[in-house]
């Protein structure tokens, strides 16, 4: 901290008391980067109280130390503490960079809301904080382990971690949750830190039949207990203009889809003797099937999913063409007319989901009168396209349906990545660790029925 800022500080403790304006004018004035949190402190708490004093102290103390830490990080090289390090920095970079849009009205949050908000961010920017602390000295006396293994000619360095095991540092051993945890839980678990369990999200969408089909950009974090996708109702007023004559106003009206964040969870339990014996990495078994029944939860909802449903399916959204009667099979022709239909609106077709049965009768189509299959020789590679559109079959489809879809209109909040949490104390007397997966969807939106074509076959 500045001398001059110490200086002040000092002054107002010493007198017990809070800052003056002028001092806070000080602080605001010499906040620097640290600018969007010092004004935030000053929002939530009044500088001119003991509190609001000790507060903005403690605001400018992490900026210091944080400045510090860049500096250690860069100077120490890329081992994988200091890249976990950076990652928690970073974060901390873009939580400062939304304190600036809650200082400036840039969202949509009410008092109540932002206020709350405030509360959040300082927490979490402050459990970042001692992530990095943490990360950078574990990688420094890792540097100076390594230091003296290369003056010792390798006597003294230990066996290296495999660093490009990631799912070692998703669901990590107890001494090394220990070590990247930002915190412990009540119940004894330790927190996967943001930038590890961010990695949870792609392995959750590689499991996950719906979200395989969904452009990145339409899987969206959001901060709030609401998420509210605007959607534009109608748009009307462009006309011809002629030289020198009064362009006319158009009217567009905008209306909202709002979801609340609903939770997916489970726990495993396992055996202290089953996670030290066994033969494979049961630590990654287990973190692949608690991600596995995850992704089955949010497939089963994200197709078919009802209004009384935690998440509303994008069936209920889209717009149903059923087939005449006899027609009890889905065929290339009718995912060429699905795809004009949505081409008819501008749309994009993207993506085809299908039932189990009729993409296995895509796959058996044939030419009319060749006896040649439509999507190649049975001796070829199953097909998994349909007029360029990856073919993604589903059982959570109801048989006889297929889904032609414009994905980049189908948006999926997420309030909180899949995060695993281990605890070796909830069932301290059974010698067991238990593993607990959770996390926070908000439903499926679509932009506009005709971006979702569902096509059902007729039963006979």
């Amino acid at each position: 901290m500045k001398t001059e800022l110490r200086k002040i500080f000092d002054s107002a403790e010493s007198e017990d008391r809070g800052l003056s304006a002028r001092e806070i004018a000080a602080m605001i004035s010499k906040a620097g980067e640290s600018r969007q949190s010092v004004l935030a402190v000053i929002n939530q708490a009044k500088a001119n109280t003991p509190e609001g004093r000790d507060a903005l102290r403690s605001v400018f103390a992490d900026a210091t130390e944080a400045r510090q830490l860049e500096t250690r990080v860069q100077s120490e090289g890329g081992s994988t503490y200091l890249t976990q390090a950076r990652g928690q920095l970073m974060h901390r970079d873009d939580l400062t960079a939304e304190l600036r849009k809650l200082n400036d009205r840039e969202t949509s949050h009410s008092e109540s809301e932002r206020t709350k908000r405030y509360e959040e961010i300082e927490n979490e920017m402050r459990e970042l904080l001692l992530n990095a602390r943490d990360f950078v000295e574990r990688g420094e006396r890792e540097a100076e382990v390594r230091s003296l293994s290369a003056r010792s000619g390798g006597l003294l360095m230990p066996s290296a971690p495999k660093d490009e095991d990631e799912w070692r540092s998703l669901v990590p051993s107890l001494s090394e949750y220990r070590a990247i945890s930002g915190g412990v839980a009540s119940e004894g678990g330790y927190t996967v830190p943001s930038e590890v369990s961010g990695k949870y999200i792609d392995a959750l969408k590689a499991k996950s039949t719906f979200l395989r089909g969904l452009p990145e950009s339409s899987v969206i974090p959001f901060t709030s207990a609401d998420f509210s996708v605007p959607q534009l109702v109608s748009s009307t007023g462009a006309d011809y203009v002629a030289e020198g004559q009064v362009i006319p106003e158009g009217q567009m009206v905008w209306g909202e889809v709002k979801f609340t964040a609903k939770k997916i969870g489970e726990i495993q339990w396992a055996s202290s003797e089953v996670l030290e014996d066994s033969a494979v990495d049961q630590r990654r078994v287990i973190a692949e099937n608690l991600l596995r029944d995850a992704s089955l939860k949010f497939d089963a909802d994200a197709f078919v999913g009802s209004g009384s449903n935690p998440i509303k399916g994008i069936i209920s959204q889209g717009i149903t063409t059923t087939l005449g009667a006899g027609r009890t099979a889905v065929t290339y022709d009718d995912l060429a007319d699905s795809v004009a239909r949505i081409e008819a609106t501008n749309g994009t077709p993207s993506v085809v989901w299908a039932s189990v049965d009729m993409a296995a009768a895509l796959r058996k189509e044939k030419a009319s009168g060749s006896g040649v299959y439509q999507g190649g020789s049975p001796t070829d590679a199953p097909a998994a396209t349909a007029w360029g559109l990856p073919i993604l079959p589903s059982t959570f489809l109801p048989p006889k349906t297929v889904i032609v879809a414009d994905a980049s209109r189908v948006i999926v909040g997420i309030r909180r990545n899949a995060t695993i949490r281990v605890s070796e104390d909830a069932r301290f007397d059974k010698d067991q660790v238990g593993f607990r997966l959770t996390m926070r969807m908000a439903g499926v939106s679509v932009a506009e029925a005709p971006s979702v074509q569902i096509i059902r076959a007729a039963n006979s």
